[in-house]
């Protein structure tokens, strides 16, 4: 008998995924410093934004360490003949062994101008929760439209529309937010028809959002602006399990439901939270009142 309940216990011990451990949650403290030089084009919103996340990234890699220890890889999008990097931090987030779950205490944040630079300064603290198993690698690109071919960028013109190109290795489920910058959150998909707040995902398939020449029941989107430039983000949530849907605000015909960002950022810390295999990826776009540069 002694012999039967021990290798039951051994198999039931076999068929649990690590997801099923207590993973490690502690409180972290980071301070980050970050140089714009008068050359860089960046605004004041988009620095002092990075240097948070970065600050984020040292108080998780200084407790749990990095995920990978090279140097950050630097890839280039390409458009209309103009080679513009992607944001190095994104890499530097991504090595960083654990994620965020909540600030305990208010950022503090300073900018001092020195020798032609602009030196951003944050200090953070809060919550995390290391990584201890390997989540789902999704490949994902923002699209858009140029001379009839689809074209990866993250650089748009007011009005132009937007794609998004999604593939995953595993079934699951998706949510895709547009962050303005108004701190407004829009809910892009699932589109408004649906009331479960979650795309379906079957793994190892190529979708095309928000194209309607692929899917005649999608919706369309145009990326628009009242400012000569203004910073939006993308944000992609991917998940194996189902999850509950935020408390947005259903708009009209032609627009998304939307939340303030404060509010989905509370949903969303919720839900990472209660899911650890849950994937959030963040990704920054450009909007320019008109095609030349300001």
């Amino acid at each position: 008998m002694k012999f039967k309940l021990l290798s039951v216990f051994i198999l039931m011990c076999a068929n649990l995924q690590p997801s099923a451990f207590a993973q490690k949650t502690v409180a972290v403290h980071g301070v980050y410093n970050y140089e714009v030089s008068t050359n860089d084009n960046v605004t004041f919103k988009e620095a002092k934004l990075k240097c948070i996340e970065l600050a984020k990234a040292e108080a998780i890699k200084g407790e749990f360490g990095e995920l990978i220890t090279s140097d950050v890889i630097d890839t280039n999008v390409e458009t209309n003949g103009e080679a513009t990097s992607t944001f190095f931090w994104e890499n530097t987030v991504a090595m960083a062994k654990g994620v965020w779950l909540g600030e305990t205490k208010p950022t503090e944040f300073n900018v001092e101008y020195t020798d032609n630079k602009l030196i951003f300064k944050a200090e953070v603290w809060g919550t995390a929760r290391e990584i201890i198993q390997a989540k789902a690698d999704l490949k994902w690109k923002i699209m858009k439209e140029v001379d009839g071919k689809m074209q990866e960028s993250n650089r748009f013109i007011n009005g132009e529309r937007v794609f998004l190109n999604f593939r995953s290795p595993a079934d699951g489920y998706l949510a895709i937010y547009l962050i303005t910058g108004d701190d407004e959150t829009a809910c892009l998909l699932p589109y408004k028809k649906d009331p479960t707040g979650r795309f379906r995902i079957k793994r190892g398939t190529v979708y095309t959002f928000f194209n309607r020449e692929i899917d005649p029941e999608t919706v369309q989107y145009r990326l628009k602006t009242n400012h000569p430039m203004e910073d939006n983000q993308f944000v992609i949530i991917f998940s194996p399990h189902p999850f509950t849907k935020c408390n947005d605000i259903t708009g009209d015909a032609r627009h998304p439901n939307s939340l303030s960002t404060h509010d989905f950022q509370k949903w969303l810390l919720s839900c990472q939270r209660a899911d650890s295999d849950m994937v959030v990826d963040k990704r920054w776009l450009k909007i320019r009142k008109t095609g030349a540069d300001q």
